[in-house]
Order: structure tokens, then sequence, then C-alpha cells
């Protein structure tokens, strides 16, 4: 955050390159770009939700899509993903880093408009 495009292109080569051994970067870095590495680290699990006026606990999701940097197999034989959180929330992200929260799917909740678009479209 507060980088210039270019600089920010230059840091992620470097990293990619193996010249800077340590990124530190935004949720954003970890989430959307591809920068394989063999150990990734969540430090601080909140994030400031604008439009809630509050700080909100990274989903589970969120943990898993950025834990997913570490140690893609064909870049690495393995990889490590640590989470530094408060001791409140230690027993919820191990839960849902050991697969004991249930994952609920939305896909019913939006089935009727996305079928009724497809309806007005002409292709169903």
């Amino acid at each position: 955050a507060g980088m210039l495009r270019a600089d920010r292109t230059l840091a992620e080569r470097m990293f990619e390159a193996g010249v800077i051994k340590v990124l530190c970067c935004t949720a954003t870095l970890a989430w959307g770009v591809n920068l394989p590495t063999h150990t990734v680290i969540i430090k601080g699990t909140q994030l400031y939700n604008a439009q809630k006026g509050a700080f909100t606990d990274l989903g589970m999701l969120d943990v898993q899509q950025i834990f997913g940097r570490a140690g893609r197999p064909q870049y690495e034989d393995s990889g490590e993903g640590i989470i530094i959180t408060s001791h409140d929330k230690l027993a919820h992200y191990l839960g849902m880093l050991t697969h004991q929260v249930p994952i609920e799917s939305k896909f019913i909740t939006g089935l009727v408009d996305h079928l009724n678009a497809e309806v007005v479209l002409g292709t169903v």
C-alpha cells in the first residue's frame, strides 16, 4: 500500500528472483499475486472493514488463500503457514485450519436470480 506501481513490480520481481529473501506485504498482495514461497506468516488476523466501520476477523477462505502461497508443488517440496493471533482467537483459527468448522455453500441462495438472468438473456 502506498507504493508506486513500478516500485511494487520491482520488489515482486526481486523476491521472485531470490534477491529479496523476506517480503512484508498487505493482505491484498498476499491474496492476489502469484509469488510462491516456502513460508507465509500472517501477523494479525483482523482487517479494517470500512463498511462496518470496525475491525473484522480474517475468514477461513482468506487464511487458506494466503497460506496457499506456501509450498507450491511446482516450486517447493513443502511449505509452512504460520499464523500470529491473539490468545482468544487461537481455538477459532486452529479449528478452521484443522477442518473442525463446517463450510456452508451459498450457491442455493443465488440460484434463482442467476437462473432468471439466464432466462431473460435467452440462454436457457
